[in-house]
C-alpha cells in the first residue's frame, strides 16, 4: 500500500511539474533555467553509479589502492567538464 501510494504520488508530481514543458528541449534542459550547481550535481550523479560509490571504498579498505586512480580521474574529468562543456549548456 505504501509503495503504491509512493508511486502514485511520484507520478502525480511529475505530471503536475511537466505541464510547464512546451517541448522536448524544455524537458531535457529544464528551459535552460537551472543553476550551474544543480547541473554539476546532475552530471556527477549520472556518471557515478551506486556500484562505484559502494565498491571503490571497500576495495581501498581491503588494501587495494589501485582504484584510487579512478577517484583522481573523476576529479580531473569533472574539472574538464565544468570548464569546457558546462559553459555550452548556458549558451
Amino acid at each position: 500500500m505504501i509503495i503504491v501510494g509512493f508511486l502514485l504520488l511520484t507520478a502525480g508530481w511529475g505530471v503536475w511539474q511537466g505541464r510547464q514543458n512546451k517541448s522536448a528541449e524544455d524537458y531535457f534542459l529544464a528551459g535552460r533555467s537551472q543553476h550551474w550547481v544543480m547541473v554539476m550535481f546532475s552530471i556527477v550523479a549520472t556518471e557515478t553509479s551506486v556500484l562505484t560509490f559502494v565498491s571503490i571504498p571497500g576495495l581501498a579498505y581491503r588494501g587495494d589502492w589501485f582504484f584510487l586512480q579512478l577517484a583522481m580521474g573523476y576529479i580531473i574529468g569533472r574539472i574538464l567538464v565544468s570548464v569546457f562543456l558546462l559553459p555550452a549548456y548556458f549558451d
